[in-house]
C-alpha cells in the first residue's frame, strides 16, 4: 500500500501540478578559511573580480534564455528581476566590502565573502520584516553564485541540473530567480522548497511563468524521495506525497479547472475594470523594484499605486546619492510610462533602520522614529534628496507629473511641512540646474494612523489625494503587531472599526473633491471587493498577481448592490458577521473556486 503524506507550506504561486518528484541535492558549501601571505592581496581581489565576472555571464545567459524562449513582451519582462541580481553584483556593500575585507584582514576571497554576506543578511533578516527578509534572499543567491565560481563548483549550478527530459516537480532547499527562469519551456511542472516567502523574487518569477509553487515546507527534502508522485497545490500551500488514486483524480480535475480559470482571467488584462452598472474601479500594482513593474502591467495594472522606495536605503554605510536615486526612478518611470506612479517616500524606521542613518533601535519601533518623522526631525537633507531625485527623474523622462505620497502622516502640521519642503526642493533645483523647470507634483497623504482618520476631512482639503494603507491602519487601530503570532488573530480587514474608518476617510475625500485610493492588503482580497466598492473606493492597488481576481470580482458586481451591502456591513457588530455577509454575497458570482 502506498504511503500518503500531506505537508503544509506557503502558497507562493497559484496553480496545481501533478508529476514525479525530482530532488535537487543542495549541499552546504564548505568555505575555506586561509590567511594570505604578504603581497597576495591584489591577486585574491583579482580572483574575486573574475568570479563576479563569471557570475554576470551566468545570469546574463539566463536573461538571454528567457528572451530566446519567450514570446513577446511578457517573457522579456520576466528577465527584469534577474537584472536586479546583476545590479547586486556591482553593489559596493557586497563586492567592494569583500575586497576591503580581504585587504584589512589578509584573508582569502571565500572567507571574506562569507563574512560580508552573513553580516548583510543578518542585518536584513533581524528586522522582523518580510520585505527585508526577501531582499536578504537576493543577497544570498548572488553571493552563493560568486562563491561557487570561486570554488570552481560551476557544475553544481542549477542550469545543468534543470535540464529535465520528462515532466517533473523540483524539490529542493531553495531556488534563485535565475534558476526558476531556466524552467521556461521545460517539462518542469512546478516546484517545492524548504525556504522562501510568498513575495520573494523567486515566487514572483514562478507566478509570472505560471509555475505552481509551494515554499517554506519544513523538512521537505527529508520527506520526499526522487520518483515519488507529488501534488503541488499552489492555491492552498499544500504538498501531497504519494497520493491515493481518489486524491490524485480529484487534484487532476482541480488542475484542469484552475488552468481554464487562469487563462480566462489573464485574458481580461486589457478589458476595463468596470462594475456591471458602469462604475470604473482603477486597479494598480504595488512594487518594490523597477524590474517588478512590467509584471504588474502584464497582470493588467493601470499604473503603480504604491512604489516602495526604502530598498535603496537598506544595508548601507552611506545613504544613496541623488544620482543613484535618479537612475532608479528613471528606470521605474520608463517601465510604467505613460501610466501613473505613486512614489511613497522612504518608510524606514527603527525596526528596519539602515546603518547609514546611525540611529539606535527604539524600545517600541512601531511607535518611534519612522518614515516622515526621520525626514522632518532627524535628517531633512535625506528626505529632500529623495524628493529632488523624484522631481529630476520626472523631468528627465518628460512625464507630466510625478505623484509623491508621504507615509505615517499624523496631522495637518506635518502635511504642511512636507508640502513646503517640496516647494523648497523645486526652488533649490531651479537654482542648481540651469534651465530646470519644476515638474507638476501632486502631493498625497497616506492615511494609516487613527489620528489621520479623525482629521481626514482637513487632510483631504490640504492634499491632492489620499491613500489608505490598511495594513498599518488596522495594526495601529487594534494595537497589534502583525508579525506577532500571539496577537495576529486580531488582525482582520473585516473588523467593524476598519470599515467605519474607511467610510470616514472616503466621505472626507468626497467632500473635498479629491481622489482616494487603497493600497493595503485588503485591496487584494476578492471577498472585500464589494465592501470597498460599496464604501466608495474607486482605486485600489495590490500585489500584481491579485489584479485579475479583483478585476473579475469588480466585473461581477454592481455599485448599487455593493452600496447596500456596505450599509448592511456597517450595522454588523463583529468581523465574523461582516465576513460571512461578504462571502454569502459573493457566493456564485465569481466562478473561481477550485
Amino acid at each position: 500500500m502506498k504511503r500518503s503524506l500531506r505537508l503544509e507550506g506557503i502558497a507562493a504561486a497559484p496553480g496545481i501540478a501533478v508529476a514525479i518528484a525530482r530532488a535537487i541535492d543542495r549541499k552546504k558549501i564548505l568555505v575555506p578559511k586561509l590567511d594570505l601571505e604578504r603581497g597576495h592581496v591584489e591577486d585574491e581581489q583579482a580572483r574575486l573580480d573574475l568570479a563576479v565576472a563569471d557570475a554576470r555571464s551566468q545570469i546574463q545567459r539566463s536573461i538571454d534564455s528567457l528572451a530566446k524562449e519567450g514570446q513577446g513582451k511578457q517573457h522579456r519582462n520576466h528577465s527584469m528581476i534577474l537584472q536586479t541580481h546583476l545590479l547586486l553584483l556591482g553593489d559596493i556593500l557586497l563586492i567592494d566590502a569583500t575586497k576591503d575585507m580581504i585587504s584589512e584582514r589578509q584573508i582569502n576571497a571565500e572567507w571574506a565573502l562569507s563574512i560580508v554576506t552573513d553580516d548583510i543578511m543578518d542585518q536584513l533578516s533581524s528586522a522582523d520584516n518580510e520585505y527585508l527578509a526577501e531582499r536578504a534572499e537576493d543577497i544570498g543567491f548572488v553571493s552563493t553564485r560568486v562563491m561557487r565560481n570561486l570554488l570552481g563548483h560551476t557544475e553544481e549550478l542549477m542550469g545543468t541540473e534543470l535540464k529535465a527530459e520528462t515532466e517533473c516537480i523540483i524539490v529542493t532547499i531553495d531556488l534563485s530567480p535565475a534558476e526558476t527562469a531556466q524552467m521556461v519551456s521545460s517539462p518542469i511542472q512546478g516546484f517545492a522548497t524548504e525556504k522562501g516567502t510568498q513575495t520573494s523574487h523567486t515566487a514572483i518569477m514562478a507566478q509570472a511563468l505560471g509555475l505552481p509553487a509551494v515554499v517554506g515546507v519544513e523538512g521537505l527534502t527529508e520527506k520526499v524521495n526522487p520518483g515519488d508522485t507529488l501534488i503541488v497545490d499552489g492555491l492552498d500551500g499544500i504538498i501531497i506525497v504519494e497520493p491515493d488514486e481518489e486524491t490524485l483524480a480529484r487534484y487532476k480535475e482541480r488542475a484542469a479547472q484552475w488552468s481554464a480559470i487562469e487563462n480566462r482571467l489573464r485574458s481580461t488584462k486589457d478589458e476595463p475594470s468596470v462594475t456591471s452598472d458602469g462604475v470604473e474601479i482603477k486597479l494598480k500594482g504595488n512594487v518594490e523594484f523597477p524590474g517588478e513593474a512590467p509584471f504588474a502591467l502584464d497582470y493588467g495594472a493601470q499604473g503603480i499605486g504604491l512604489y516602495r522606495t526604502e530598498f535603496l536605503y537598506l544595508d548601507r554605510e552611506v545613504p544613496p546619492t541623488r544620482e543613484e536615486q535618479v537612475k532608479t526612478y528613471v528606470s521605474m518611470l520608463r517601465a510604467v510610462a505613460p501610466r501613473p506612479i505613486y512614489f511613497r517616500t522612504f518608510d524606514i524606521g527603527a525596526d528596519k533602520m539602515p546603518r547609514c542613518l546611525h540611529m539606535t533601535k527604539a524600545r517600541n519601533p512601531a511607535l518611534g522614529m519612522r518614515a516622515i518623522r526621520i525626514g522632518l526631525r532627524k535628517n531633512r537633507d535625506l528626505l529632500k534628496d529623495q524628493i529632488k531625485a523624484i522631481l529630476i527623474a520626472a523631468r528627465e523622462v518628460n512625464v507630466e507629473s510625478a505623484d509623491i505620497m508621504f507615509p505615517l502622516v499624523s496631522g495637518v502640521k506635518e502635511l504642511r511641512e512636507l508640502k513646503a519642503m517640496v516647494e523648497e526642493c523645486k526652488t533649490e533645483l531651479s537654482a542648481e540646474i540651469s534651465g530646470f523647470i519644476p515638474t507638476v507634483v501632486k502631493i498625497g497623504c497616506m492615511v494609516e494612523l487613527p489620528s489621520a482618520v479623525l482629521l481626514s476631512d482637513i487632510l483631504a482639503r490640504e492634499a491632492d489625494f489620499l491613500s489608505i494603507g490598511t495594513n498599518d491602519l488596522i495594526q495601529y487601530m487594534m494595537a497589534i503587531d502583525r508579525v506577532n503570532d500571539d496577537v495576529a488573530y486580531l488582525y482582520s480587514p473585516f473588523h467593524p472599526s476598519a470599515l467605519r474608518a474607511l467610510k470616514i476617510i472616503v466621505d472626507a475625500a468626497d467632500s473635498a473633491g479629491v481622489p482616494v485610493s487603497l493600497c493595503g492588503g485588503a485591496a487584494g482580497e476578492p471577498m472585500m471587493t464589494p465592501l470597498l466598492v460599496g464604501l466608495g473606493i474607486r482605486e485600489m492597488s495590490m500585489a500584481p498577481h491579485s489584479i485579475p481576481f479583483i478585476k473579475a470580482a469588480v466585473r461581477t458586481i454592481s455599485y448599487e448592490e455593493s452600496r447596500k451591502l456596505a450599509q448592511q456591513a456597517l450595522e454588523k457588530t463583529t468581523e465574523d458577521e461582516i465576513q460571512q455577509l461578504a462571502v454569502s454575497f459573493m457566493h456564485g458570482k465569481m466562478d473561481i473556486n477550485v
